[in-house]
């Protein structure tokens, strides 16, 4: 019974969201997380650091591409103020645009899954033979999946690998600690300042946060017990942690399969199942 009570709990906040929708218990604001419209053109900087600042991230993105079709098996541990459990669940990721997940409770029995794509999702309660369908926004990401995120952040953690995404009006920092080059960037009026620490060697990210006007860290991915696979690499354990929120989120990968061809994406809804649309 406590298991079971976990798979509804690691994927809702209360009630499986289907009283409002897309609505998060929490109390959350515009600036937890932000959407990049990246900068797809190639260009050169004048400036030497900016330069290079646009070759650690091109070396980022390219290494983190090179680990793709993925089909993971874990643990997964979620830590609210209500909620201190563990589990274990299946994710499958294509990049750029696939993420699927499914949890199993006792005796192998299905319990919950989703496949969330770059524009929609499908969400099934296996437990209560309900589902919900609607669009990949931040608020819907995070009222079903608690972590309050982009898809691109989703991406990442659910694939144990980074891409840094980059909009042309972005404001670059760099500097180095050791064995890391730490970036900043900043939109032209944004609020938050997005941070990566990258190794020097891998340029694995180690970490990235989304920090507030006021330095407060809204969200932060960490990644740790790398694998080398070709030029790239991928971690075997991910954390997410919103320490205003006290909410602590964690992925151990014991199995990880890289450029797998038979990755499985759709999600049938059942025709007995209750139905929710959320915008």
């Amino acid at each position: 019974m406590k298991l079971l009570l976990l798979i509804i709990s690691l994927l809702t906040l209360s009630n499986f969201c289907f009283s409002q929708e897309g609505t998060d218990t929490t109390q959350v604001t515009a600036e937890d997380t932000t959407s990049i419209a990246e900068d797809t053109t190639k260009t050169t900087e004048v400036d030497p650091v900016k330069q290079q600042i646009l070759d650690i991230i091109k070396q980022v993105n390219e290494r983190s591409a090179s680990i793709d079709n993925i089909r993971s098996e874990g643990d997964i541990k979620i830590k609210t103020a209500k909620i201190d459990e563990s589990g274990s669940i299946l994710i499958q990721v294509k990049k750029k645009d696939d993420v699927y997940f499914k949890i199993e409770g006792p005796l192998g029995i299905d319990a919950a899954e989703g496949h969330f794509n770059r524009k929609k999702f499908t969400f099934l309660d296996h437990l209560n033979d309900q589902a919900v369908t609607g669009s990949s926004t931040i608020l819907n990401i995070g009222s079903l999946t608690k972590i309050r995120c982009t898809f691109d952040d989703l991406v990442n953690a659910f694939s144990g690998t980074v891409r840094i995404p980059k909009s042309k009006k972005d404001k670059m920092t760099l500097s180095d600690e050791g064995g890391t080059y730490i970036i900043e960037l900043k939109g032209e009026k944004a609020t938050i300042t997005r941070k990566y620490v990258i190794d020097k060697t891998s340029y694995s990210v180690y970490k990235y946060s989304y920090i507030s006007k006021t330095g407060t860290v809204l969200i932060q991915f960490e990644f740790s017990s790398f694998r080398t696979s070709g030029d790239g690499s991928y971690a075997k354990q991910v954390e997410i942690r919103r320490p205003k929120q006290g909410e602590y989120f964690k992925l151990t990968f014991d199995n990880v399969n890289l450029n797998q061809s038979n990755l499985f994406f759709n999600v049938s809804i059942p025709s007995d199942y209750q139905r929710k649309v959320w915008k």
